[in-house]
């Protein structure tokens, strides 16, 4: 997995840890959550999976990878926890 995202993708990986979906509308992608939506390019989505920040499921939905959420809650966590020099 490579860890470094672009601001593109950190924003995109944001919408989804804040509840947003994505959904797939003719050929746009959207982040949909209640009446909000979000357009998304196609290669944005493509790029993170290739990151290993998201998996495409066999139901065809796009979703944050096991192994990027928990690197992700040990990131902040060490953020919350500076080492004292």
């Amino acid at each position: 997995m490579k860890l470094k995202l672009t601001p593109t993708q950190n924003l995109c990986v944001g919408f989804l840890e804040s509840g947003f979906e994505i959904v797939q509308l003719d050929e746009q992608f959207y982040f949909v959550k209640g009446d909000k939506r979000q357009k998304v390019l196609p290669k944005t989505l493509e790029a993170l999976v290739n990151r290993g920040a998201l998996e495409f499921t066999e139901q065809g939905d796009y979703l944050l990878s096991e192994e990027f959420v928990a690197h992700r809650k040990e990131m902040r966590s060490m953020g919350k926890n500076p080492t004292q020099h």
